[in-house]
């Protein structure tokens, strides 16, 4: 009994050793330029909570026993490793990479590389480089997520079920000031209508504006992955109105010899969605959506307002037949 325990026991730890997670060493940032001590100290932080990618990531402490037992004492020895060192290094079973980064200051601005060594061979993987020029070190942060992501070192994504609506972008000449929020709120209704979870519309806003984020329409990708973690969605919804008219003429019909009200109302433009995993557009697509206001028979006293706010009212269900499609 005591040694069929043992089998199963072993074949326990054997299948578990298999699994294992491949074991990877983020060495302390190579310094050049006069970067202070402490900014070093901050990007070697942000790495170690940054890195993922299904790795198991060794200590400090394991890494320093790693190069002192190969004769190293500073990261930048590791790019310059002998025939020696690099047998020595391959040798070593308790980690299978090696993050070594750079930071380099370049006048008032920082510049991180990183590369990746192959431990059983010394060798760097050409494959798995990166290096970018950023302004400080919160910009920093802001991109560390992508860069390690196309690196193979992001950690997984975690899906939290909501998606959030971005202000409209208005490209309409005297727009009428309910058209954005109108816009929105029957499109948030529609989405809530259709079982797909949202960020309150108040509460984006309400993030946004703490955080000093404003136009939305040209930023660039990293800013979306930010807007994302703030507001705590996968997705982010964004329609761009480039027409909104009612046009109301007088028409006099021969045969009846009367003088009716003709009103036609147009509501055009496009709506991008955009992940937040990657601040890439996953989806975009056109509207453009017509209506008649002829058949209805109740509107001798309406004014442009009520024309404009039902034009919004019916024609955004159907607008938004696409986004459910998306976001599901």
């Amino acid at each position: 009994m005591k040694k069929s325990m043992v089998a199963v026991l072993s074949l326990v730890m054997l299948a578990a050793s298999v699994m294992a997670a491949d074991r990877l060493a983020i060495a302390e940032p190579i310094a050049k330029g006069g970067v202070k001590a402490q900014d070093i100290e901050a990007v070697w932080g942000m790495l170690e909570a940054s890195v993922d990618g299904g790795y198991e990531l060794i200590s400090r402490a394991a890494l320093k026993s790693i190069m002192t037992e190969i004769g190293l004492t500073t990261s930048s020895d590791l790019m310059n490793l002998n025939s020696v060192q690099k047998a020595k290094l391959g040798e070593i079973k308790t980690v299978k990479y090696l993050l070594v980064p750079t930071v380099a200051a370049l006048g008032s601005r920082l510049n991180l590389s990183m590369v990746v060594l192959d431990a059983s061979t010394g060798e760097i993987d050409p494959d798995r480089r990166a290096n970018e020029t950023i302004d400080n070190l919160d910009e920093m942060a802001d991109k560390l997520k992508d860069i390690l992501n196309e690196m193979g070192l992001g950690r997984e994504v975690r899906k939290r079920g909501k998606s959030a609506i971005l202000a409209p972008i208005v490209k309409v000449s005297e727009a009428p000031s309910y058209l954005a929020e109108d816009f929105n709120v029957r499109l948030e209704e529609a989405l809530l209508d259709a079982g797909i979870r949202l960020q309150n519309l108040q509460s984006v806003a309400k993030i946004l504006a703490k955080n000093n984020i404003g136009n939305l329409y040209e930023v660039e990708p990293a800013m979306f992955v930010r807007i994302g973690e703030l507001l705590r969605v996968d997705n982010m919804v964004q329609a761009t109105i480039s027409r909104f008219s009612f046009t109301v003429k007088e028409e006099y019909i021969q045969v009846t010899r009367t003088t009716v009200v003709r009103c036609i109302g147009n509501l055009e433009g496009n709506i991008r969605i955009i992940s937040a995993q990657t601040g890439e557009i996953v989806a975009s697509f056109p509207f453009h959506q017509k209506i008649n206001y002829d058949d209805i028979d109740y509107t001798e006293d309406w004014d442009n307002e009520d024309y404009g706010k039902y034009l919004i009212e019916r024609q955004l269900p159907i607008i938004s037949q696409k986004v459910i499609g998306k976001l599901k």
